[in-house]
This record gives structure tokens, sequence and C-alpha cells, in this order.
């Protein structure tokens, strides 16, 4: 098996790097974001590079279930389990592939929703706290 545990190893493929990399920026996003405090400019801009991360991942697993689906093809593959054909077992995984890019798209298209409805807030700086939620209900 061809794994890259370590993404820092020279022999680890770009888009595995890649990948790494993005899954940490992530994490250390929602890091930031625990102590950061709310401000609706802050929801937009990051709801944006949500959005387009969606569509990326949703990209990418098309583009993997393309990959997966025809794997045997140029090779010989086997399951270890010796109980499954392979081919079966790669066809199923190229189906999960396609419900994970249909299931991200789905994401993406209510993180776009949340992003056009934040994108009209705005602070008005006028107004004080009891002024400005004056007409909302508790």
């Amino acid at each position: 098996m061809n794994t890259h545990p370590n993404t820092h190893h020279p022999d680890t493929p770009e888009a595995v790097r890649e990948a790494a990399a993005g899954a940490k920026a992530w994490r250390a996003a929602v890091h930031a974001q625990r102590t950061a405090e709310p401000d609706h400019s802050d929801f937009y801009a990051m709801t944006a590079d949500v959005v387009d991360t969606l569509a990326a991942v949703a990209n990418l697993a098309e583009v993997l279930a393309w990959q997966v689906a025809h794997y045997g093809d140029t090779r010989p593959v086997y399951d270890d389990t010796g109980e499954v054909d392979p081919r079966e077992r790669l066809d199923a995984a190229a189906m999960d592939l396609h419900e994970l890019a249909a299931r991200l798209r789905s994401a993406d298209r209510i993180a776009n929703t949340f992003w056009s409805r934040i994108g009209h807030i705005g602070i008005d700086d006028d107004a004080s706290v009891s002024t400005s939620s004056a007409g909302v209900s508790r």
C-alpha cells in the first residue's frame, strides 16, 4: 500500500500535501474564531471561503470517484478480506464519493443562502442597542 502518513515527506504527492494543509487551515480557523469578537463582515468573508471550499471538495470527490471506479482497469487489485470482489468494492467506494459530492453541493447551497443573508447585515453605529432591537420579539 502506498501511504504517506507524513505529509512533509518528499515523496508525498502534491494533492495529498495540499489536502492536509487545507484541513489544518480550517482547524486553525475554527480555533481562532472561538475567541474572536463576532463580526458580521467576518461571517461574510469566512462563509465565502466555506462556499469555495465546499465546491472544491465536491469537485475533488468527483475526481476521486472517477479514479476509484477505474482504479483496477490498469493494475491488478485485490480486496484484503478475500471475500469481496475488488471491482465491487471499488464500484461501491466510487458511489460513496458521488454521494459525498452530492451532499457537499447541498451544503454549498445552504452556505450560499447564509452568505446572502449575512451580507445584508450591518451595524448601525448611530442607534443604541435598545433602539436597534425595537420590533424584534424575544
